[in-house]
């Protein structure tokens, strides 16, 4: 059997998606100190600047994906790659500005920042690996999704690595290099739109030929179109548990040497939490795609959902061994079912035809939730004096997207 290029698919979309990181909150986060300084904003100004910069480039993401759909997955990375190393190059020339310039500045800067990186960059790749498997999509994406995870995890020790050399500028204008030579030309020569448009069969085999046919055309006709799938209850059940998620892992992890104290606990044994719900999250992950190829995918959600409830009601008593043991079980395994449910579990519901239009309003969604979440718990524990306030704040998300999975699973769609 000839080798099927949809596993050099795969090496790519997973080095494309790494390629992210310096428009992610791990890649940005190493710098926010260095930007204070350099620009003259207060770390509170910054917060602030990335909010708007966030949520913007969150609303602006749809058309992003109808893009994919147009254009195809390589020309989108490409241009998102270089738009973010264009970027970097010029955060790397920012100097001291007043307070409203300053917040204007990196609001755009930012903006820019997360629509090409974390928005586009991993969108176009994600989507592109998901074009390329059917029956093995699910273990695909999720064995993708775990080398992400790991490179994330062990990004800001590289980024700070890079800063050591010769000063936060210098890292910048390193990765826009390295973005522009490196990632560029993988994404050029690499990156193929589909098997269709490559003359191949979906999980391997050659297209027919032999008839006038025109080139094939991605997909099937019954898939459904963007607007028939945000109409769907099951896009709903799969998405508000990732949003939800997005949102409170955020608003968690922005917060939570102020959230550790809350509870009466030091700043070392909080984040040390991080580690054990990393050994949960990535066997789930596995699993989760392994069980998205064989289940409904609402299920899954169903699962997440009911999880993330668990957890935000036992996260603000982990000084409790007992409750802590529950806590970051149910965030491992929260975190572990997010793969799924983003990257197979769309494709797996509504078809291939529009998936870029579809995933990108989950994308958009998820995007926009990042940036509420941190704002929306600081606001909760300054009126209500408690981020456990927040949380059960946060819990109308997954307990609404568990009501639609059940209701998704009782009543099948025609």
């Amino acid at each position: 059997m000839p080798f099927y290029y949809g596993w050099v698919i795969l090496v790519v979309a997973t080095i494309g998606t790494v390629a992210s990181v310096p428009g992610q909150t791990a890649g940005v986060s190493v710098f926010t100190d260095h930007l204070t300084d350099a620009i003259g904003l207060s770390r509170l100004q910054l917060s602030i600047a990335y909010l708007i910069g966030t949520g913007t480039s969150g609303f602006a993401l749809p058309r992003g994906g109808r893009m994919i759909d147009r254009y195809g997955s390589r020309l989108v990375a490409l241009g998102a790659t270089l738009g973010l190393a264009t970027v970097l190059v010029g955060f790397s020339f920012v100097g001291p500005m007043n307070g409203l310039v300053g917040m204007i500045v990196m609001s755009v800067g930012f903006g820019c920042l997360r629509f090409s990186g974390q928005g586009l960059l991993t969108l176009s790749s994600r989507t592109m690996l998901a074009q390329w498997f059917d029956r093995r999509r699910g273990v695909v994406t999720s064995v993708s999704n775990s080398f992400v995870s790991f490179a994330f995890a062990g990004s800001p020790a590289l980024l700070l690595a890079l800063i050591d050399i010769d000063g936060f500028r210098t890292a910048w204008r390193m990765m826009a290099l390295v973005l522009v030579v490196v990632i560029g030309s993988v994404v050029a020569l690499l990156y193929r739109i589909s098997p269709e448009a490559s003359g191949l069969v979906i999980d391997g085999g050659l297209a027919d030929t032999s008839g006038s046919a025109p080139a094939a055309v991605i997909g099937g006709d019954g898939d459904a179109t963007r607007h028939e799938a945000v109409r769907d209850l099951r896009f709903w059940a799969v998405t508000l548990p990732v949003v939800a998620l997005s949102s409170t892992g955020t608003a968690l992890t922005f917060h939570i040497v102020d959230f550790g104290a809350e509870i009466g606990m030091s700043k070392d044994d909080i984040v040390r939490i991080f580690v054990p719900i990393a050994l949960v999250s990535v066997p789930v992950t596995l699993l989760g795609g392994w069980l998205v190829d064989r289940i409904p995918p609402v299920m899954i959600g169903g699962a997440m959902a009911l999880g993330q409830l668990v957890m935000y009601l036992t996260v603000a008593h982990i000084d409790s061994p007992a409750l802590a043991v529950v806590a970051i079980a149910t965030w491992g395994l929260s975190q572990g079912c997010f793969a799924a449910l983003t990257s197979a579990a769309l494709p797996r519901l509504f078809g291939r035809r529009h998936l870029g239009a579809i995933s990108g309003v989950q994308m958009s969604a998820m995007v926009i939730g990042s940036a509420i979440g941190p704002a929306l718990f600081a606001l909760v524990d300054a009126t209500l004096g408690s981020y456990e306030a927040a949380l059960w704040v946060s819990a109308a998300a997954p307990a609404i997207a568990l009501v639609f999975a059940v209701a998704s699973l009782r009543r099948p769609p025609a």
